[in-house]
């Protein structure tokens, strides 16, 4: 069964003001760990700078004792080596976000995207090329002051390389009281093809009478 975990992600850039008149936080997975029991993250904040973190997928929260790890861009290379050696990140992942069906037929395989079902929900969605179908809902964040509600799109998939793991980016952008917050947000699945639930198409409207006299 599909199991979604929403990973907390600076969970604290919702509940509080703002630094400045914008706030961007963005994260990239940098590789999994042999059990996909954790995953290694960058984040890049417009406050804090850029800085590595590995989270326990399963829980949805910062590994235990695991602290930021700040580095510039010019170290980038040593430091995330030096990282991915010590927590044992030894599946690099892929980004994708299509799921092949067939290794010899490109055509046939699964592409992911994203849609607003309402304004306060987000449904990370997907298609063969003939039916829609459903991963997980997102909940949508807002202002609790006013009747804002955030933009939401899919950013990007990353996998585990045997594809049983997808960590979904989502992007939520919010402005409010003039301070705009764009915050990617990570969305773990345990991914089966099985699990997907598909959008069984409308049966055809029966005729009524007033159609048959129409016809008449």
């Amino acid at each position: 069964m599909t199991r979604a975990l929403t990973l907390a992600v600076l969970g604290l850039l919702w509940s509080l003001p703002a630094l400045g008149q914008e706030t961007k936080v963005t994260l990239a997975v940098l590789g999994f760990t042999a059990d996909a029991k954790q995953m290694l993250v960058q984040l890049e904040d417009d406050n804090i700078g850029t800085n590595l973190r590995l989270y326990d997928v399963a829980s949805g929260q910062p590994a235990k004792k695991s602290a930021l790890i700040p580095f510039q861009r010019g170290e980038s290379q040593k430091v995330i080596q030096a990282t991915r050696k010590k927590f044992k990140i030894v599946d690099p992942g892929l980004e994708d976000t299509l799921y092949p069906l067939d290794a010899k037929d490109a055509e046939k395989s699964l592409s992911f995207f994203g849609l607003m079902a309402a304004r306060d929900r987000f449904v990370l969605a997907v298609t063969d090329r003939q039916k829609l179908g459903k991963i997980a809902d997102i909940e949508v964040r807002h202002d609790e002051g006013s009747d804002t509600w955030a933009k939401v799109a899919l950013k990007t998939l990353y996998w585990t390389t045997d594809r049983k793991w997808l960590v979904a980016v989502v992007t939520q952008k919010l402005k409010a009281d003039g301070l705009l917050t764009e915050v990617d947000e990570l969305h773990a699945l345990a991914f089966q093809v099985g699990a997907i639930r598909w959008v069984e198409p409308e049966p055809p409207a029966k005729p009524t009478d007033g159609d048959a006299k129409a016809k008449d």
